[in-house]
């Protein structure tokens, strides 16, 4: 077999492959053996068909499975002969039976970068306050407390702070302009609802509708609709009193715990933890900066194109949940095309510093780490640790897994070995 590669730009290589015409044959002749061990010919038993009528019904057959099965056969001798480690899929193109008999082809693949990472050590990031104000303490109790609030089904007419469960349409000169809504919630307090129409609520029992024209923001999801005016028709379908209780130890006991301080104690650890984490990530995206900005280097065309439809891919999944239509689901990705492509360059470009950084100083992921990152998932959803692991083996998701570990494990090397600036001086 010959075959020789060729440099292409940044990462790839394409390669000219010729399979020799005996091997073709060869490969025919086989696949036309198989065909006629189970052919139905008029006149012949099955399987006793002559090799040369065989040959004659299906040669353009056996041609493409010999293609099928030469290709992929010649592509990887190529690859062993050259000594290289595709990280793409080949490809393939410019397949063609030459006049000899030989079979001629390309494959184009992309293979890991040089990639030689320097001075990563004790790089230079500043740390946010993660001291707990008052403020925020206050705050993060209070979201603890609303998430016991109940809500009262009534039967006199809205105030403000009530929820109406409501039926809502949009009609823009009379026509339709947005699926109708059932079930909506809207509070009827006019800086907490939708487009301010609560206030337009109060007052209203079950049962009964009112048409509320507004004029719609200038950044409304849908441009379409943007800045124009419309109706909205809003039908009361049940309301309810919102109920938020006051942290006394009864609360306490309902949570769980003994008394309400215990609930006080544990928000403020909790609030603390978090903004130690959001410190920490903050931190990690630093040096991540820092280091795609001094590690420039050639990167694989495919990772980025894969990378980029997963960002493209799940933000018109996000845009779907958020109701909007498909039309400016596109319009909206189309605008974001530079951004994501940006944003998939950086995360191929991290990929591979952080992978390069993880070989030179024998950081892994183990399969203990594995677990524990499970086990912390399974007890956040109240899921059996084996079943939540059976999935990820049989979804093939534990290599992505243990990549993304050993990523955050580099990072947390590289947090550590980092100088870190805080108020009042630096660690």
């Amino acid at each position: 077999m010959k075959n020789k590669i060729k440099k292409l730009a940044g990462t790839a290589r394409q390669f000219e492959i010729e399979v020799p015409k005996e091997r073709v044959a060869e490969a025919i002749g086989r696949v036309l053996e198989d065909i006629r061990k189970k052919a139905v010919v008029p006149g012949f038993r099955v399987g006793k068909a002559p090799a040369d009528i065989i040959r004659k019904r299906h040669y353009g057959d056996a041609m493409d499975e010999a293609k099928q099965l030469l290709i992929p056969e010649a592509y990887q001798e190529a690859l062993e002969e050259h000594g290289i480690n595709p990280i793409s899929y080949p490809e393939v193109s410019e397949v063609n039976l030459a006049p000899s008999g030989s079979l001629l082809f390309k494959a184009k693949v992309d293979i890991s970068p040089e990639v030689k990472v320097q001075n990563y050590k004790g790089m230079k990031v500043i740390s946010k306050d993660i001291d707990v104000t008052d403020a925020e303490f206050e705050e993060a109790l209070k979201r603890v407390i609303n998430l016991q609030t109940e809500f009262i089904t009534t039967d006199r007419p809205l105030q403000k702070g009530d929820f109406g469960i409501c039926t809502v349409e949009m009609f823009l000169d009379g026509k339709t302009a947005a699926k109708k809504r059932d079930k909506m919630w809207i509070e009827a307090d006019k800086e907490a609802s939708l487009l301010g129409m609560g206030e337009d609520l109060l007052g209203m029992k079950t049962g009964e509708s009112k048409d509320i024209e507004t004029v719609l923001p200038e950044n409304y999801p849908d441009k379409k609709y943007a800045g124009k005016k419309v109706m909205f028709k809003v039908q009361i379908n049940e309301t309810k009193e919102k109920k938020v209780p006051v942290l006394d130890d009864a609360l306490a006991k309902k949570l769980g715990k003994d008394t309400a301080e215990e609930i006080r104690r544990e928000v403020r650890a909790q609030l603390a933890e978090r903004k130690k984490a959001n410190a920490g990530a903050d931190m990690k995206n630093q040096i991540l900066t820092q280091l795609l900005g001094k590690n420039s280097f050639d990167l694989p065309e495919s990772m980025i194109k894969r990378q980029f439809k997963v960002l493209m891919e799940r933000a018109g999944g996000e845009l779907a949940q958020k109701g909007m239509e498909e039309a400016a689901i596109e319009t909206h990705k189309e605008k974001l095309k530079d951004s994501f492509l940006k944003e998939a360059r950086n995360k191929v470009q991290a990929y591979f510093i952080l992978d390069e950084i993880a070989r030179k100083e024998n950081v892994e992921a183990t399969d203990a780490d594995v677990d524990e990152w499970i086990k912390a998932l399974a007890r956040s959803y109240n899921q059996p640790f084996d079943e939540v692991k059976k999935y990820y083996s049989e979804h093939g998701l534990m290599g992505g897994l243990k990549e993304q570990l050993k990523e955050e494990k580099t990072l947390d090397f590289l947090l550590e070995e980092a100088h870190v600036a805080k108020k009042g001086g630096a660690r």
